[in-house]
């Protein structure tokens, strides 16, 4: 499964509207709307170690992914449970060398705005991934041309 920044992960892209995702990869083990956030629904794949938000107020289209997929890899190098240096330098460092690092009781994360990537890390170790969609501007995502209602 290849993360793809800006893109999506594997055949999973932004975008693509909740009832694509279904086709592409099956329907999820549970589906959750957010309390708070009426706009979001959550779908959850197990077996996958997924978690998708899509956005209602898009038109139900995907615009944010959680991975703890041990297969995960970014130019065919594995992410999860890796080094987190590692992971920056090496994995993405040809992508990126700008990171915000955010410390929590016993976890990190390691951001980066530009690509809209955070590793979260614990024990020194990235245990999860998530990127959302690139924006047009402040106020519009940029969503693929493939995706776009005509």
């Amino acid at each position: 499964m290849e993360l793809k920044p800006n893109i999506g992960i594997g055949e999973l892209e932004f975008g693509m509207f909740q009832k694509m995702i279904y086709e592409a990869i099956g329907i999820p083990d549970r589906v959750r709307e957010d309390e708070e956030d009426s706009d979001n629904i959550y779908l959850e794949y197990n077996k996958q170690k997924l978690r998708l938000t899509i956005y209602k107020n898009e038109q139900n289209r995907l615009g944010y992914i959680f991975s703890a997929n041990p297969q995960l890899t970014f130019n065919g190098l594995k992410i999860i449970n890796q080094d987190a240096n590692f992971v920056k330098n090496k994995v993405f460092g040809e992508l990126t060398k700008n990171w915000e690092i955010d410390e929590y009781d016993f976890w990190y994360t390691h951001g980066n705005d530009e690509n809209w990537l955070t590793l979260n890390v614990e024990f020194g170790r990235v245990n999860s991934v998530e990127i959302g969609a690139p924006w047009k501007n402040e106020e519009e995502y940029d969503w693929p041309e493939i995706f776009k209602i005509i």
